[in-house]
């Protein structure tokens, strides 16, 4: 497990290697591993700076209000989609789906949160028909929408240290393929890859050891 000290200097190889890779490259490739570290699980917890969730507010695919201080006091594992996405979404919604199968399995008192990186399209209808096309459970897994493209950009850059790029030749939208793991006090203490390397049981793991 690799442990990354400084949000900040994350967001900013990401940035510059995503750039990079945009110019050189087709969109497909932006989200490879090879942009983040290789490790399939990373330890936030001893960075400089507390990696925290800045506020935000949204509305969830039922329409309803969502703040982070509806999270509080819970840990919950967010990651960012888009409904229309042509590529990782395909592979990290389904692996998002075997998070929240394996968390009730194991009776687990988590909640999932999924940010959508393109609010202008992504109504709560839309992603209502996307959440339930893949089997997701509303009861503990809010798709949120409700803000505009700067705020989600501005709060995945601030929280998760994450690059939001609109790649239009591409009709896609560069943005993480990271789960995040948020602890009660709205702090990121682990994140782990979502897409290929994707590994479930390091996920739970980390859920049974910190609820426990």
């Amino acid at each position: 497990m690799m442990k990354w000290r400084n949000k900040h200097a994350w967001m900013k190889v990401m940035f510059m290697a995503g750039t990079i890779v945009l110019l050189g490259t087709g969109c497909s490739f932006l989200y490879g591993d090879s942009l983040q570290d290789s490790e399939a699980v990373t330890d936030v917890t001893e960075a400089d700076d507390p990696w925290e969730v800045i506020p935000f507010e949204a509305k969830n695919q039922d329409g309803e209000k969502v703040t982070e201080e509806d999270l509080s006091g819970d840990y919950w594992v967010a990651n960012m989609v888009f409904t229309t996405c042509p590529t990782v979404c395909q592979t990290m919604t389904p692996n998002m789906v075997q998070v929240q199968e394996a968390v009730a399995e194991e009776d687990i008192d988590a909640r999932i949160v999924s940010f959508t990186v393109d609010p202008e399209f992504d109504s709560p209808e839309q992603l209502t028909e996307y959440g339930e096309a893949y089997g997701a459970d509303f009861e503990n897994w809010d798709f949120l929408t409700g803000y505009s493209p700067d705020e989600i950009s501005t709060f995945a850059g601030e929280s998760f240290g994450a690059v939001i790029q609109e790649v239009p030749e591409q009709n896609d939208i560069l943005h993480s393929t990271r789960f995040y793991l948020v602890n009660p006090d709205g702090q990121v203490i682990r994140f782990y890859q979502g897409e290929e390397s994707f590994d479930l049981d390091a996920v739970i793991q980390d859920l049974e050891n910190v609820i426990d």
